[in-house]
């Protein structure tokens, strides 16, 4: 993680004023801020002093802001540069976005907060871009030497140059996957803070479908609600997204005739998602096929959105890949058309009877499940990958609520312990199923990429606003009290106490449990383990509270 006080930020802006006010804060901050009273000097300072983000005004003399971050993307282009600007207009915003600005804010900035976090992100962002344009550059070093090495190799070569070229593709997919899955977490991260923020219901769903497009990357999103006329219209109500005008040259309703036949009209009628997965062949798109294609619209998903048992809408969502949804992405894009359901019906409720507190709470605690159930269909992806280890998961997270339950700890922090411990070891997606199922013990190369998942997965769930520390806790699981841990070599009390109980229950599933290299070591075993290591490797309440709840028979694994 970068350090704030090595950072250096340049600040471009003719108004001392404002300037002033955005040197003082980030500075506050911990940044150490060069700054510029025009594009002119700007440029000078930035090729002088090479800093690690650029903050600018569109509108200077001498040189405006527009040619200035041309300059600056052309010439640093993994560089963050993110426009302050409160005179500049829409088309402005486009043109500034389109030569390379990673954010764009407007003047004058009413939270300064908004300012910090577009900052932190813009940094965390390019840390990830040089992590992942250094990582290809040892991968290809990588597949370089193999290559090499596989020439000399003689009658072999073919059959070696195969393997060396699937592993690069699995690399790659699996990259692929990654950036997917942080992107979804993102946008339902978003898509909570929305409907938890929403004070308007038709503000709340454009914001929904602008999340969708434009975190979550798809061609286009919109929300479509039953009339309950003869015809059983579908009326938009929002829509984002490439060529939206699409929806007025076409007409859906949720009846069961040929426009009611669609993913639309199926999920009202049904109540389940409806999933077109080729719009070119699909014979249920026929009515809006050639719309659709005009558009590049190969395949899509509704949700329906339900309140009292009764379906009210859907969400549709578009994407310019056929086959674009798998199982694992509607369940997660689901969760996004439960979450606005439940901002729509507040919101209905609240207008309606001026909803009291307890009313309110309920609806948060909704919220609150439905991210615990993200987290719940985010942890099932490993297990997908590993049969090994499927459930190992589970049965660690079980343990160790039950760990910190008869350790007094407060209720939140015993629902933090097991929301961390069903994603634990979300970070070996990453690894290749070849490995993780290896059936001999591992290279040295091979279990050094093991060793990655705590920061993989801390790297996906940090973008994250979770009431728990939940990527921290992952980050540390594999730290020891005597500092032999890893990725940090944290110890003692260095170590946060939920991942200090997530190591013990970690170690003794995983001792008693079958693994492709070894068959299952034996729950007293594990447990002799954990007693030998007492105080040396494991924090020795810890160890105490977890041997007691087997030997009084308070816990056994199902």
């Amino acid at each position: 993680m970068r350090n704030a006080a090595e950072t250096k930020i340049l600040t471009i802006e003719d108004d001392d004023f404002v300037r002033e006010i955005i040197v003082a804060f980030l500075e506050d901050s911990g940044f150490k801020v060069l700054q510029a009273e025009n594009g002119r000097r700007g440029l000078e300072i930035f090729r002088n002093e090479k800093p690690d983000l650029v903050l600018l005004d569109l509108r200077m003399p001498e040189v405006d802001g527009l040619e200035v971050l041309s300059i600056v993307t052309r010439e640093a282009p993994e560089m963050p540069a993110i426009v302050v600007s409160g005179m500049g207009t829409i088309g402005d915003a486009i043109k500034a976005l389109k030569l390379g600005a990673w954010d764009y804010l407007t003047k004058p900035i009413y939270d300064m907060a908004m300012l910090e976090y577009a900052v932190k992100r813009a940094l965390e962002r390019a840390d990830l871009l040089r992590e992942n344009r250094q990582y290809r550059e040892h991968l290809e070093e990588e597949v370089r030497k193999r290559t090499s090495e596989l020439m000399q190799r003689g009658l072999e070569l073919e059959k070696a140059y195969k393997t060396l070229q699937e592993e690069v593709e699995y690399r790659r997919k699996a990259e692929e996957t990654v950036n997917k899955i942080n992107l979804e977490l993102t946008m339902l991260s978003d898509c909570i803070h929305a409907v938890v923020r929403a004070s308007d219901e038709t503000d709340l769903i454009k914001e929904i479908c602008r999340i969708i497009v434009e975190v979550g990357q798809y061609s286009m999103a919109w929300v479509g609600f039953a009339e309950q006329d003869e015809a059983k219209n579908i009326n938009t109500v929002a829509a984002v997204g490439i060529e939206k005008v699409y929806l007025e040259n076409v007409r859906m309703t949720w009846g069961d005739t040929e426009t009611g036949r669609g993913p639309t009209g199926q999920a009202f009628r049904s109540g389940e998602p409806a999933i077109n997965t080729d719009t070119r062949t699909n014979p249920e798109m026929s009515p809006w096929r050639e719309e659709a294609l005009k558009r590049g619209y190969l395949s899509s998903v509704a949700l329906p959105m339900a309140g009292a048992g009764k379906v009210f809408g859907t969400l549709n969502i578009y994407a310019a890949e056929v086959d674009a949804f798998d199982h694992y992405e509607v369940q997660r894009l689901r969760e996004v058309a439960n979450d606005l359901a439940y901002g729509v019906i507040a919101l209905r409720t609240r207008e309606e009877r001026n909803l009291a507190g307890v009313e309110l709470q309920a609806n948060l605690e909704k919220l609150q499940a439905a991210l615990e159930g993200t987290v719940k269909v985010v942890a099932s992806t490993v297990e997908v990958r590993d049969p090994y280890t499927a459930g190992h998961q589970k049965r660690v997270a079980n343990l160790a609520k039950k760990i910190a339950e008869k350790m007094g700890l407060p209720p939140e922090t015993v629902d933090g312990v097991y929301m961390a411990g069903l994603v634990h070891d979300l970070g070996k997606i990453y690894v290749p199923a070849e490995i993780l199922s290896k059936p001999s013990l591992l290279a040295d190369i091979e279990f050094n990429l093991i060793k990655t998942h705590p920061r993989v997965g801390f790297d996906l769930l940090n973008t994250i606003d979770f009431p728990w520390p939940i990527a921290k806790i992952v980050h540390q699981h594999h730290e020891k009290m005597n500092g032999s841990g890893y990725p940090a070599g944290l110890a003692g009390e260095e170590i946060l106490l939920e991942a200090r109980i997530i190591t013990v229950a970690d170690v003794v599933e995983a001792m008693g449990s079958h693994r492709p290299y070894r068959p299952s070591l034996g729950l007293e075993r594990a447990l002799s383990q954990i007693r030998e290591q007492r105080g040396i490797l494991y924090d020795s309440q810890v160890v105490d509270v977890c041997l007691d709840l087997f030997a009084t028979a308070e816990f056994s694994f199902e």
